[in-house]
């Protein structure tokens, strides 16, 4: 079936029967958000804290290896849990799709029993390739079909970044995105096969791969086309509702038709993600028709009126229970009570390239823009001295190829780097430090890792510095396990944050906060780290939109390359914003991929 025809009775055959979708998406992703991810963060939180480690990085794999074995075989049940759960959410759903799509012929409880023997009867090989499957599909399946189990799985941010710098892993990357894409459609009847008709793993990515032979853009199209639908709608149901509420926040009634719009939006984007999932479902049971009733047969079936009338009441009482409380939290939010105010942190000192980062001109002239905090990166020497610099070498800002770790402060400060135009000498951390407090600009100091580090570097740091950090404020953060515990146990009056590049489970350590990537950063950290009274500062936040989303969970604070286009958006969303512009911010948050975390 061609895509434009597939998606015309697709759409027919969803909107024909929206209850009974509706129901099974929104209430498998509420048990799914509301229960079992909770459970299972409870859990890790649990295990953690009984065999006493305090997070889970690759920082200290070998260590939990050799002094906590059983944490890991307890990580190792809890991952084969998770898995499961999600195998399980994907075959309810591709079960329960294929139920409505044939004549409701089970219940739901019958269709919960078919997906328990499916997981029963399920060899590891089935595992294994559904999580692979997901794995190369997720670039793209991502938009259209989600999970808050499968969302753990991102690559943060910034490795992306560092990756598209470099043009040959730039290359590299993309190579994989064709391959994936090619692959996931070529083998994208094999989940059906398996889980619908029981073959076995192997049979079913050979079936799959005779099925879509000469189909590749067929399938490909047909995701395209409803990818580009969806986002069209959304895009001109949001700006509907922004230039109405414009209009409206003219007028007395503002307040009401904000807190109405708000609510509509919150109604359609859940209504689009089940939309989204189904059509992304009936795409894939699209490969499994082929030699079963063509959709258009399937298509054609007629709900019965009695039947279709008790589910959409159904539907309909429950929206109306959750408008209630949707309501009560729109005035809070319209109110601005549900948004935070974050700290500002120039990263490396500069906005916008205004300078060379690490530099003192770059910190002068950004702490004239009066940032909270400059963030920036100090190194021990050769002579076990402390210099200002984030790279372990001095080829990427100076052309020269020899290691920080190599060279003495002397020889390091007379070097100049040269970057967004700019030059500049590199400054040891007491030149630094000193210029700072001269200019009445808070620190947050790094402390990198490196070649020349000696054991007791924690306790030189605090020695040479411990006594104007303190006086003026300053705060210091760490990718460090052992130098943060160290300068915490033996320093506790000193603010220490302990730097997190990926939100596997939340740590329970000695830190005064967590310097989290922001790609896996969700408010269940934020909300646990305030049960703990620890600050959460988010980096890097370049972008209103991924600054809207901050504000939203309600991180302490941001670090940011673009020091003044943050100030300016937490201006306007906090200082008497329009209800328009709070309906804007609330519109980035909801995302296909937010709704289901």
């Amino acid at each position: 079936m061609r895509p434009w025809a597939f998606w015309r009775d697709a759409n027919r055959h969803f909107f024909h029967h929206w209850g009974s979708y509706v129901t099974l998406v929104f209430l498998t992703n509420l048990v799914v958000s509301y229960l079992a991810v909770p459970l299972f963060t409870w859990l890790t939180s649990a295990l953690m804290r009984w065999q006493h480690v305090p997070y889970v990085s690759y920082t200290n794999i070998g260590n939990l290896l050799l002094h906590h074995p059983l944490a890991i075989v307890g990580l190792l049940v809890i991952l084969l849990a998770i898995v499961t759960l999600i195998y399980w959410q994907f075959a309810y759903l591709l079960l329960g799709i294929t139920n409505i799509r044939h004549g409701r012929p089970q219940t739901m409880l019958s269709i919960l029993g078919d997906t328990v023997r499916s997981i029963a009867g399920a060899s590891p090989s089935t595992f294994l390739f559904f999580i692979g499957y997901f794995i190369v599909i997720m670039p793209f399946g991502s938009e259209l079909f989600t999970t808050p189990l499968l969302n753990k799985a991102k690559i943060p941010a910034f490795i992306v970044s560092y990756l598209m710098a470099n043009n040959a892993f730039a290359v590299l990357l993309g190579i994989f995105y064709v391959g994936a894409a090619y692959l996931g459609i070529r083998l994208i009847a094999v989940l059906p096969l398996m889980m619908i008709d029981h073959y076995h793993s192997r049979d079913a990515i050979r079936l799959s791969w005779q099925r879509t032979r000469g189909q590749f853009w067929n399938y490909l199209l047909k995701i395209l086309v409803t990818l580009v639908i969806v986002s069209v709608t959304v895009a001109i149901i949001y700006s509907a509702l922004y230039v109405g509420q414009v209009l409206f926040d003219k007028t007395h009634i503002a307040l009401v038709a904000a807190t109405i719009n708000l609510f509509l939006m919150e109604v359609i984007t859940e209504f689009i993600v089940c939309y989204a999932t189904v059509i992304f479902m009936m795409v894939i049971l699209s490969s499994h028709d082929i030699h079963q009733p063509t959709p258009a047969m399937l298509f054609s079936f007629r709900e019965p009126a009695k039947t279709r009338l008790r589910t959409r009441v159904l539907i309909v009482s429950g929206l109306t229970v959750i408008s209630a409380l949707l309501v009560a939290f729109n005035l809070v939010y319209l109110n601005g009570l549900a948004m935070s105010k974050p700290l500002t942190i120039a990263h490396r000192g500069v906005d916008n390239g205004n300078g060379v980062q690490n530099t003192i001109p770059a910190m002068v002239k950004t702490s004239r823009e009066h940032p909270d905090y400059v963030e920036m990166d100090i190194r021990m020497t050769k002579d076990h001295q402390f210099v200002v610099m984030h790279d372990s070498n001095l080829k990427q800002l100076a052309g020269i190829k020899r290691q920080v770790a190599k060279m003495t402060l002397k020889q390091l400060t007379a070097v100049t780097v040269t970057e967004n135009g700019y030059q500049a000498k590199i400054p040891s951390f007491d030149q630094y430090l000193d210029a700072a407090i001269q200019h009445h600009q808070k620190l947050l100091i790094e402390i990198k890792t490196g070649g020349a580090d000696t054991k007791d570097l924690p306790e030189r740091f605090y020695r040479q510095f411990g006594a104007r950090i303190l006086a003026n404020h300053e705060q210091v953060h760490t990718l460090s396990y052992t130098i943060m515990n160290q300068l915490k146990r033996e320093h506790p009056n000193l603010f220490v944050s302990y730097i997190m590049p990926y939100n596997l489970t939340f740590p329970h350590t000695r830190a005064n906060a967590y310097t989290m990537e922001e790609t896996t950063l969700n408010d269940t950290f934020v909300e646990e780290a305030n049960r703990e009274h620890k600050q959460v500062y988010a980096w890097d936040i370049d972008d209103i939109t991924t600054m809207d989303q901050m504000m939203f969970i309600g991180v302490n604070g941001v670090i940011t390359n673009n020091l003044h286009l943050i100030q300016q958006e937490i201006k306007d969303n906090t200082d008497h914003p329009s209800y328009a512009n709070l309906l804007l911010t609330f519109m980035n948050d909801l995302t296909l991929e937010t709704q289901t975390q």
